[in-house]
């Protein structure tokens, strides 16, 4: 079931070398799209506030918390997990 007024937009990018492109919901994080919408599961939502650092990928080669980050936000970078 989705909320009342939540909007989906197609995003295309690079995962681990992998061009990849998915409609997703405007709201959801990169570290619930990595793990839920691709699988990716080395990565984790742990404190989900940006502290712990078990939500740590890469984009464009810059560290990143994925708890903190939008799906939407990584539009056309280039995503590196612990894969």
């Amino acid at each position: 079931m989705t909320a009342p007024f939540s909007q989906s937009v197609e995003i295309s990018l690079k995962v681990n070398g992998e061009r990849v492109r998915r409609t997703v919901d405007v709201r959801r994080h990169l570290i619930d799209f990595l793990r839920l919408d691709l699988g990716l599961t080395g990565s984790h939502a742990g404190c989900e506030q940006g502290v712990c650092g078990a939500c740590t990928v890469r984009v464009d080669g810059a560290i990143v918390r994925g708890c903190l980050t939008l799906a939407v936000q990584v539009e056309g970078a280039a995503v590196q997990t612990v894969e």
